[in-house]
């Protein structure tokens, strides 16, 4: 059993040994992914990144195909042709009653009339009030209030009752990117409000319908779909949830998610559905098949009434860089007709954490490829490749109806390579090291002097230095005795043999604790002191003058050493001293002998 758990032990000394590298590259490549992903967070939920999720959002649908025509809505354009031609502007109550006239003959599902007349506008408009109020098909628009007084809101067409009467207000992104789709809210609080007259969109007593909204009810009443709302306040049309758009979805931070919101799905950049002119609706050259059983929507298209918006579709466009309002809102009713009728896919999105896992794992895939290839060239081919690669997964998920983080991920494979790399790079060149190496110096240095000051104090306060202080003190005193009685002869001292051997065994003692003092000092020093020279005492000088022979003591205690070596040199002369006194003594006692 001995040999056995000894011969693992080694096998596991092996494999660490082995895998220890390894072990280390793949901390620094946590480590290094952990730095970035908490920083990208840091800087989506800052919203720094917004912009740039919000372009690759707009860039992905720009890529996606164009769908067909929607056969379910016809788009009734009022252009600048048709102002030319009518010699009309803005277009009379009289020519819009009788374009109404011409389009309920032909049966549509319903008609949606994008334009205000809050006001009468040219001659027709009693003739206008009675259409309005006797057909149920007319769905018309109102203007919702933005809170101040100087903007109060428009109110719909009089003859229209609440229930067929829809806000044309969309929810526009910053940089006037139309991307959001409002379906219902209350209109804001007006400051101020008894001085504005009080209408349906300024009235914030009451939940409003969105008019695309209102006409996609309005047709889905003929497919027996009515609209539900769920306990979590979630809009459903049969068993079709339409999730509605949080604050924090998708690419976007903490934006105005205020009512009830959707992401528009563009069905198409051209043609979203079939689209004539008014005067083609007033001279009778529209199919009938055109209007029978559809959503009709009439509107302005001309860019004089300023009712158009930005789009994704916008970007890198010399023309046709706006949508028609009355276009936009075509898109919104054929999404919600599709994903209801068609199960076409509404926009969903990940939850907070599962966008997390995602950059974080581009994180760690960037840092283990930048360790594993050391050829600059290699690595950018392999770089640009996956790089295309996340680009390409989140365009593929796009396509399936979700909008994942894009620019994220890709500052996280780059910068988590870049980071590798760098480091790599540095440690190679030296830096790391020496800057380390300089630390650790700046570090030691401060340490080991706190520690020799300390052992210093130590050694001076100990009784055994106090003791040879007293001794050195009453030798002095005592040599200085001697030579004004005998500059040549020693003076007497008769200790006794007990106390020589414990002071002997003691100086001992301290001057081996003083060497091994002084040879870890020596070690741990970064910057050794030169040893100072001391001078040899013979017991001729001891004649010539007591206090060549004495070393005055060092407060500072620069080298525990040389104090060494002075005290046995000390020691060794006084030894010396007394032997020759003792051989005095005793000739003394000779000589008195002899005289007896």
């Amino acid at each position: 059993m001995t040999k056995i758990s000894n011969k693992i032990r080694s096998a596991a000394a092996q494999l660490s040994q082995m895998y220890k590298p390894s072990l280390a590259l793949v901390r620094s490549v946590l480590i290094a992914s952990a730095a970035v992903t908490l920083s990208l967070i840091g800087a989506r939920q800052l919203g720094i990144l917004a912009p740039v999720e919000l372009s690759a959002y707009d860039q992905m649908l720009r890529w996606r195909s164009d769908e067909k025509p929607d056969p379910r809505l016809l788009v009734v354009g009022i252009t600048e042709a048709d102002i030319q031609k009518l010699k009309q502007w803005p277009i009379s109550d009289r020519k819009i009653a009788e374009i109404l006239q011409k389009l309920e003959k032909m049966q549509p599902a319903v008609i949606g009339l994008d334009v205000l007349r809050d006001v009468p506008l040219g001659d027709g408009r009693q003739e206008l009030t009675k259409i309005l109020q006797k057909s149920d098909r007319i769905i018309g628009v109102c203007l919702v209030t933005d809170g101040s007084p100087d903007n109060p809101g428009s109110p719909p067409a009089p003859g229209l009752p609440q229930n067929r009467v829809g806000f044309a207000d969309f929810g526009v992104d910053p940089g006037g990117i139309l991307r959001r789709a409002l379906l219902f809210m209350k209109p804001p609080t007006i400051e101020g409000k008894s001085s504005v007259e009080k209408h349906l969109c300024n009235d914030n007593s009451q939940v409003l319908f969105s008019f695309n909204l209102q006409l996609a009810l309005r047709y889905l009443q003929g497919q027996k779909i009515s609209p539900k709302l769920a306990p979590d306040q979630s809009l459903w049309l049969g068993k079709t949830q339409l999730k509605k758009l949080e604050s924090n979805d998708g690419g976007y931070r903490n934006t105005d998610a205020r009512g009830y919101q959707i992401l528009i799905n563009y069905r198409s950049r051209q043609q979203v559905a079939n689209q004539v002119r008014i005067t083609d609706v007033l001279e009778g050259k529209v199919d009938p098949n055109l209007v029978k059983g559809k959503i009709v929507l009439i509107g302005y298209t001309t860019e004089t009434v300023k009712d158009f918006f930005y789009t994704p579709y916008s970007g890198r466009q010399q023309s046709k860089q706006f949508m028609p309002g009355i276009v936009a809102h075509a898109q919104v009713v054929s999404q919600i007709l599709s994903t209801v009728l068609d199960n076409r896919p509404m926009f969903w999105f990940w939850p907070e954490w599962g966008e997390i896992l995602w950059i974080a794992a581009w994180s760690i895939v960037g840092g283990t490829l930048a360790s594993r290839m050391a050829h600059p060239v290699r690595l950018a081919v392999t770089f640009a490749a996956i790089l295309s690669g996340c680009c390409a997964i989140s365009f593929g998920i796009f396509l399936l109806g979700g909008w994942v983080p894009v620019a994220a991920p890709a500052l996280a494979l780059i910068l988590t390579g870049g980071s590798i790399v760098s480091a790599d790079r540095f440690n190679k060149a030296g830096y790391g090291k020496a800057i380390s190496d300089r630390v650790k110096q700046v570090f030691k240095i401060e340490i080991d002097q706190a520690k020799k000051d300390q052992q210093v104090a130590e050694i001076t306060e100990s009784d055994f230095f106090k003791e040879l202080q007293q001794k050195k003190d009453k030798l002095r005193i005592s040599k200085q005795e001697t030579s004004e009685k005998a500059p040549c002869d020693p003076q007497e001292i008769t200790p006794s043999n007990a106390e020589l051997a414990k002071g002997q065994s003691q100086a001992d003692e301290y001057l081996a604790q003083l060497q091994e003092k002084a040879t870890q000092q020596k070690q741990r020093a970064a910057v050794t002191e030169s040893e100072s020279g001391s001078k040899t005492v013979t017991p001729s000088d001891a004649c010539s003058g007591a206090s060549s022979a004495e070393t005055k003591p060092d407060d500072e205690f620069s080298d525990l050493q040389a104090k060494a070596k002075q005290m046995r040199q000390r020691r060794g002369a006084e030894k010396r001293i007394k032997d020759e006194k003792m051989d005095s003594l005793t000739d003394k006692e000779d000589l008195g002998d002899k005289e007896e």
